[in-house]
């Protein structure tokens, strides 16, 4: 699996992507994605490609979205929220729709620097317990 998507995890809406940065960037993307005006406005704060990673950051501290990333056998998905649960409820949206029994999932939550680590096998039967991650 080496697919990118964006969800929204409050509308529960999932998009096939390109490229992270340049399909938000991109037309009504962010609009569609449920990126806030207001956000969106700060867009040009930010170089495209140079300021990529900062640029993620903000929308993840600042827009309830995920991000999802295939890496093969794996998949990482990125959010920055208090609450864990509209987020895992989108993974496990995500998960029934795209992943196989043995596709490793990694759930970042950069809001609480924790992260989940688990098959889709495993995620999907019960309730993983994030893990802190080093500093």
């Amino acid at each position: 699996m080496n697919d990118g998507y964006w969800g929204n995890y409050v509308t529960g809406q999932i998009f096939l992507i390109d490229e992270h940065e340049m399909w938000i960037r991109r037309g009504k993307n962010a609009d569609r994605l449920g990126v806030p005006k207001a956000v969106q406005k700060q867009f040009r704060d930010y170089i495209i490609k140079e300021d990529r990673n900062q640029f993620l950051l903000f929308i993840f501290a600042n827009s309830p979205v995920m991000r999802f990333r295939g890496h093969g056998s794996c998949v990482t998905m990125e959010f920055n929220c208090a609450d864990w649960g509209l987020p895992l409820e989108l993974a496990l949206k995500w998960g029934n729709a795209n992943a196989g029994e043995l596709l490793w999932l990694i759930i970042v939550n950069f809001a609480s620097n924790e992260a989940i680590q688990s098959t889709w096998e495993s995620f999907k039967l019960g309730k993983p317990v994030p893990v802190r991650l080093n500093q």
